[in-house]
């Protein structure tokens, strides 16, 4: 098989590479159960793409078998932002899900020691079908199965239905907000939209947050009762 060569996966300043890894171990006390985790927030640009790459390297480089599924298929970044290049002959998920090609042909290995990458081959402006489809939850079990790890990079779930077709499947999400920038309401609405689809909440990930600020302060405590009130509960599988 094919590997997929990242070139743009640079070395992160050590306050923030200790602080996602700080997520990492954090999440490895949320149970043996969980191993499909989705990765969304309330609308684009607020960081879930990058919270979710670098959490899948974090994970592979301490010795565990992760992969990363693009489910982004109508508006993803992840070839431009990881830079990396698909031949003609490489299919997709999206090749995988509408039954153009086999499962196991749209897992690539990387270069990243024990990361492996399900990536869009090309986007589409509605993939609703493809998503409720059979082949999509048989994708994700297959990758339970064959992984330590599987990290979902869904898209932002007060945009689109997506992550709330994708959410149910997992075992759980992670929820990233842009600190200072993603709007309360909208915040609340989405939490309330996981809550209904019966998604369980890992954890909120304060993006881009000045420590030193009083402003940070008050969205970290906002976002821990956003989170209390949600119920913090995870669902076995």
């Amino acid at each position: 098989m094919k590997k997929i060569v990242i070139e743009n996966l640079p070395e992160l300043p050590y306050y923030i590479t200790e602080a996602l890894n700080q997520l990492r171990i954090s999440l490895s006390f949320s149970g043996q159960d969980v191993k499909s985790i989705m990765v969304t927030s309330s609308m684009p640009n607020e960081g879930k793409s990058f919270i979710a790459m670098q959490l899948w390297k974090m994970i592979a480089e301490v010795g565990n078998r992760v992969v990363i599924l693009d489910c982004d298929l109508r508006n993803s970044e992840m070839r431009s932002k990881l830079g990396f290049e698909l031949d003609e002959e490489m299919p997709g998920i999206i090749h995988g899900i509408s039954g153009q090609a086999e499962l196991e042909d749209v897992v690539y290995p990387t270069n990243i020691e024990n990361g492996f990458l399900v990536p869009v081959e090309m986007t589409l402006s509605n993939p609703s079908n493809l998503l409720e489809g059979s082949r999509f939850s048989e994708l994700l079990q297959m990758c339970r199965e064959e992984f330590d790890y599987v990290i979902i990079d869904s898209p932002p779930v007060g945009a689109v239905a997506d992550a709330l077709t994708i959410g149910p499947l997992t075992d759980g999400c992670l929820y990233v907000i842009w600190s200072g920038k993603s709007q309360r309401k909208l915040v609340e609405n989405s939490i309330q939209l996981l809550k209904r689809a019966d998604i369980p909440l890992l954890g909120v990930v304060l993006n881009r947050a000045d420590i030193n600020r009083r402003r940070s302060y008050y969205y970290h405590q906002y976002y821990r009762y956003s989170y209390d009130y949600y119920g913090g509960k995870k669902r076995k599988r």
